[in-house]
């Protein structure tokens, strides 16, 4: 990547931060219209990307429901609460400081998160390879960083920045997604790898019947293979209409590996609620489905 491309991001990053700070509302409109080339009606929204900014300015900011799921760590309770404990990874530790992890104590493999964001993650096959003096600087920079004012994502704003380590389920493991219309499950996607090892390559959109959908999300493929329903996928859809009745709209990510079902994360702005989906109309038909 040449330096005037990095250079560009950088700057373009810093104007995102500084908007975001000062007005999420004219920072989302700007971001907006820079994906879409139209100004988002938030009078009257129609589209999924539309009804998602309306909510993730008016209702996201002061929900503390939404602020305990969105944090790592507090929606373990929020499971637990739900009677869904048997969902959640074994939890290793929470702290405040990179610093105070012992590696010695942790198994071979784990996963490192922050709390507050999202893409603050560190995924550890093997202790002995780690390079852990780097990994506590990474970490210890994630933990300044306010990752709200990246996107307007007000859910962030007042969640602890914390790290905690969890359980290691595997590598290669495929994620089901399903998004939520007022405590409804209606579509999903399948997350799955590349041949090559590339994450997140391939994007499969299922309806509640496991009927592939022809809709695509840009930056990702279809896969060539139609996946088999898995097993538990009856159960994956009760979790997901179970965790999403508090909500008026959310995605509930999931684990399946071979059967047994694991929780990963509650999404309310997915793709920071600009998502490019194919064909356009999907976003009108998806923004029907959700009353606000």
């Amino acid at each position: 990547m040449s330096m005037i491309i990095l250079m560009y991001k950088k700057i373009f990053r810093t104007i995102r931060i500084s908007v975001n700070t000062i007005s999420p509302l004219i920072g989302t409109i700007l971001l907006f219209y820079r994906n879409f080339g139209r100004i988002p009606d938030l009078d009257n929204p129609k589209d999924i990307n539309e009804k998602i900014q309306f909510l993730k300015l008016t209702e996201y900011c002061n929900n503390p429901t939404i602020f305990q799921c969105v944090d790592k760590y507090g929606c373990r309770e929020y499971l637990t609460n739900k009677g869904y404990a048997d969902l959640l990874p074994q939890n290793y530790g929470l702290y405040t400081d990179a610093r105070q992890i012992n590696w010695k104590d942790l198994p071979d493999k784990f996963i490192v998160k922050c709390t507050h964001g999202s893409g603050y993650n560190i995924i550890c096959d093997d202790k002995n390879k780690l390079e852990t003096d780097k990994t506590i600087q990474t970490l210890n920079r994630w933990l300044k960083e306010d990752y709200w004012r990246e996107w307007g994502e007000l859910q962030y704003k007042d969640v602890k920045h914390r790290i905690i380590v969890d359980e290691y389920l595997g590598i290669r493991i495929n994620t089901y997604k399903f998004y939520c219309f007022n405590g409804e499950p209606k579509v999903m996607y399948l997350s799955s790898w590349g041949e090559n090892g590339e994450y997140d390559k391939y994007y499969d959109y299922y309806d509640m019947d496991w009927k592939h959908l022809d809709v695509r999300l840009e930056g990702h493929q279809n896969s060539q293979h139609i996946a088999e329903k898995p097993d538990g996928f009856e159960r994956m859809k009760a979790i997901a209409r179970d965790l999403s009745g508090d909500f008026k709209f959310v995605r509930i990510d999931l684990y399946n590996i071979n059967g047994k079902i694991y929780f990963s994360e509650f999404t309310f702005v997915p793709t920071g609620g600009f998502m490019k989906l194919t064909p356009e109309e999907c976003l009108y038909e998806w923004g029907s489905w959700l009353e606000l």
